[in-house]
C-alpha cells in the first residue's frame, strides 16, 4: 500500500503517527535555520524558551539567535533574519536559536516522529528529496502563528505536497495535504502569498519587510537541517545534502 502524506496546518491539531516530519516556519525560523547551516554554522540547536537558549549558549560557547515579537531579545547576537546569516558572523560557530513559533513546532514534531527535518521555500526541493528517501509515513508540520493556522506556512506545505507527488504520484494524501496543495496550485507565485500573510505584516511593522523577499526564494539552498540528537529540552540539527538536488 502506498505510504501516507499528512499535513498539519495548525498548532491546535494533533500530529498523526509518522516516521518522518518536515517542519515549516517559512517566515522566518526554518528559512533562517537553513541559511545558518548553509553559511557554515557548526551546529544549530533549537530551544523553546529564551532562558533555555541563554543557558545552552553559555554551555556550548555558542551564538544566540532568535526573536520575540519579531526582534532579538536583549543580549542576543543575531535575530531571526536570513540576512544576518553570513559566513563572517556564523562560520565555525555553534548557534542556539529560539523563536516564537518555529522552534516550538520543531520540538513538537520531535516528540512524534523518528526523523525531523526543517523545510522552507529556500530548500523545498531538497526537503522533498530528503523526505522521499526515508521510509514510512510522512507528516508536514506548519508552525502557524500564535497557536493558529498561518497562510504562509500552509502555502509552503502545499509546495512540498506538490513536489512530493512528482516523485511519488501514488502517495496517499490526507485532507490537510489536499487543502495545502490546492492553495499552492491556485497561487504558484510565492511572493504575493507570503506578502499577504499576517507574519509579513508583523515584520513590516518592525521594519523587517525585506526578510519576506528572502523567504520567498525557491530552491536557493540544497540542504536540509536534519535532527541529529535530542539533548534534554534542546534539539541539535546538522546539514544534510540530498542527492539529486
Amino acid at each position: 500500500m502506498p505510504r501516507r502524506l499528512s499535513a498539519v496546518l495548525s498548532p491546535a491539531e494533533a500530529l498523526p503517527p509518522a516516521a518522518t516530519a518536515l517542519v515549516v516556519d517559512v517566515i522566518r525560523a526554518t528559512t533562517t535555520a537553513a541559511f545558518l547551516l548553509a553559511v557554515g554554522a557548526r551546529e544549530l540547536v533549537l530551544t523553546a524558551e529564551v532562558a533555555q537558549a541563554r543557558a545552552e549558549a553559555r554551555r556550548r560557547g555558542a551564538l544566540l539567535a532568535g526573536e520575540r515579537g519579531g526582534l532579538p531579545p536583549e543580549g542576543f547576537d543575531l535575530g531571526n533574519s536570513p540576512a544576518e546569516a553570513t559566513p563572517e558572523r556564523v562560520r565555525g560557530r555553534a548557534v542556539v536559536m529560539t523563536t516564537t513559533n518555529g522552534t516550538r513546532a520543531a520540538l513538537r514534531a520531535a516528540g512524534a516522529a523518528q526523523r525531523v527535518g526543517l523545510a522552507a521555500l529556500v530548500n523545498a526541493g531538497a526537503a522533498v528529496r530528503w523526505a522521499a528517501a526515508r521510509e514510512g509515513d510522512l507528516v508536514l508540520v506548519a508552525a502557524g502563528r500564535e497557536g493558529r493556522a498561518a497562510l504562509d506556512d500552509a502555502y509552503v506545505l502545499g509546495a512540498l505536497v506538490a513536489g512530493f507527488r512528482v516523485l511519488e504520484p501514488g502517495v496517499r494524501l490526507d485532507d490537510g495535504a489536499r487543502l495545502a496543495q490546492a492553495l499552492f496550485l491556485a497561487h504558484p507565485e510565492p511572493r504575493p502569498m507570503l506578502s499577504a500573510s499576517a507574519a509579513a505584516e508583523a515584520l513590516a511593522a518592525v521594519g523587517l519587510a525585506a526578510d519576506v523577499e528572502a523567504c520567498a526564494r525557491i530552491d536557493a539552498l540544497a540542504l536540509v537541517p536534519e535532527l541529529a540528537a535530542r539533548e534534554g529540552a534542546a534539539l541539535r540539527f546538522r546539514p544534510v545534502y540530498p542527492k539529486g538536488v
